[in-house]
């Protein structure tokens, strides 16, 4: 069981660089503000609650399908990772 679980996790992290998180975060508020306000409007101007409730479902699997894949265009810039400067000798310390 473990085994499928650790699959499972490994199929799902999603890596993506830091400039790419705040532009997808962006994307991601404006889109879902964007289907908020149409969700309301058309909520409104047919007065149905489910056209409001279907309107807003419809944006944010929109959103999930623009943001949440690992695309390649999120990971263009690789991490550098710091290097150290100072070397400690470890068998120095017993």
């Amino acid at each position: 069981m473990s085994a499928i679980l650790e699959d499972i996790q490994r199929k799902l992290i999603l890596p993506i660089d830091f400039p790419s998180q705040r532009k997808t975060e962006k994307l991601q508020q404006l889109s879902l503000t964007i289907g908020a306000l149409v969700a309301c409007i058309l909520g409104f101007a047919q007065q149905s609650l489910r056209t409001l409730l279907v309107t807003y479902g419809i944006s944010c699997v929109i959103t999930l399908m623009c943001v949440l894949p690992a695309y390649p265009w999120y990971n263009k810039q690789k991490l550098r990772w710091a290097q150290p400067k100072i070397q400690i000798n470890v068998d120095h310390y017993d």
